[in-house]
This record gives C-alpha cells, sequence and structure tokens, in this order.
C-alpha cells in the first residue's frame, strides 16, 4: 500500500507502516491449555499447532504435506508428535482429504471453529506453533501482517514461519523463530523437526519471542507508534 501510495506522488514521510499487533494480557504463557490438550488427547504429546481462517495464502496445504514428510522420515513421531489444526475455511475439506490420503487421521486434529476468546487456551496446549505462509499466486507482493503471528509470539511458544515480507521483517530466524523459504515443505518439515526434537531450543526462542512482542508490538506500541508519527509530522508542518 505504502509503494502504491507512493506511486501516485503521495510523500513518503507523510507515510507510517504499522504492523498488527497483540493484547499481551489476554494471550499470554500463563494460560492454561489442559482442556483442550484432554478433548483431543495430547497429554505428553509434542503438539505443532497452527490457528487459522483456511484461506489458501495461510498455507495450511503445504503445513500438512510438511508433516506428513515428518512423520515419515521420523517414524517415531506417530507415538509422539501431533498435529492441531484450529479454526475452519474454505481449505478445510481439502486439508481433510490430505490427512485422510496421508493415512494421518489419528495423529492429526482439526478443532473445526472456535470462539476468538477460546484461541489462547487452543495455542496454550500447543508446543509448536506454525505460520507457513505462501507468496500471492498472481506473483504480487504479500501485504499481509498476520495477527496470529503476534499471538504466537505473545503465548512464547516457538514458532515456525515463512520468511516472506513483513513476517521476515517481524521475526528474526535463530532468535525469536525459525525461518524457513515460503512454499518449501521440506524446509517446514526440516525446521518442525528441529523444535521438535530441541525443548531447550524452543523455550529460547519463545521466550525471545515473547520480550520481543512486548516490547514492539502491543496495541500500545501499535499506537504510540501512529501518536508518535503525527506529533513528528505536526512539527515539521511548524517548523
Amino acid at each position: 500500500m505504502r509503494d502504491e501510495l507512493t506511486a501516485r506522488g503521495i510523500d513518503a514521510a507523510r507515510i507510517l507502516v504499522n504492523p498488527n499487533g497483540v493484547d499481551p494480557d489476554r494471550y499470554t504463557p500463563s494460560i492454561d491449555g489442559t482442556v483442550v490438550t484432554r478433548r483431543f488427547g495430547l497429554a505428553g504429546k509434542t503438539v505443532v499447532g497452527f490457528i487459522s481462517t483456511f484461506q489458501p495464502w495461510h498455507g495450511a496445504q503445504i503445513l500438512v504435506h510438511a508433516f506428513a514428510r515428518l512423520i515419515q522420515e521420523n517414524p517415531d513421531y506417530v507415538e509422539s508428535v501431533r498435529l492441531l489444526m484450529i479454526g475452519a475455511g474454505p481449505e478445510l475439506s481439502a486439508l481433510r482429504r490430505i490427512v485422510d490420503d496421508t493415512g494421518l487421521g489419528a495423529i492429526v486434529h482439526f478443532t473445526g471453529l472456535v470462539e476468538q476468546e477460546a484461541g489462547p487456551e487452543y495455542l496454550a496446549a500447543c508446543d509448536v506453533l506454525a505460520s507457513p505462509h505462501v507468496p500471492n499466486a498472481d506473483g504480487s507482493p504479500f501485504f499481509g501482517s498476520p495477527t496470529k503471528l503476534f499471538e504466537y509470539m505473545a503465548m512464547g511458544k516457538a514458532i515456525v514461519a515463512s520468511n516472506l515480507d513483513q513476517i521476515g521483517e517481524v521475526l528474526r530466524h535463530g532468535e525469536t523463530a525459525w525461518m524457513v523459504p515460503p512454499s518449501d515443505g521440506a524446509a517446514l518439515a526440516d525446521g518442525i523437526q528441529r523444535l521438535v526434537a530441541d525443548p531447550q531450543l524452543r523455550t529460547r526462542l519463545g521466550a525471545a519471542a515473547r520480550r520481543d512482542v512486548l516490547l514492539h508490538h502491543t496495541w500500545r506500541a501499535h499506537v504510540r507508534r501512529t501518536l508518535d508519527a503525527l506529533e513528528a509530522r505536526l512539527d515539521a508542518n511548524a517548523a
């Protein structure tokens, strides 16, 4: 949007690009996910989670194929690892078919649509959270600022995410998340495997993501950047 505006002659100094944000008191590591864990039989499992309205650009199909690859390459994970697909949307039927075709029905769980207020407890039931967004099919720049990304960070969970435009600007590989090339199922499977196999890495990345979101990506920080930009513009006009 910024590029479009500047192409139409708008002064770049008048444009502020703000990512989305999160309420860190609603999304916090202190939330108990036990009810969800019991509901889906996840106790004692390492859970890879994904929350979405299952739109094509969310990369849910890439994630399910990557999870199938993960299980194929690590057969012992059948007993210890689960995929929790939270939400519903246009791609849900296709995702269910992929799961059936790959024989993963016993270890991939679809929650169906959940209330927004219940989202945090579903995320709390997970150990790894995925944001496998894919580029726009028409070749245009990816313009999303996924709200789930900031919710994941606020939950203090390890994140595996596509290194795609703003997602790659918000997260830092090896510091606040494990970043992979978008649409690369093999890289995504490898990233998930690294986080599943290394609890200390999960803890480190999750804690760093929580610190980063508190500093930069709360709604309060969002408003502060907006006010600061307005004040700077007013000062410039006055001068």
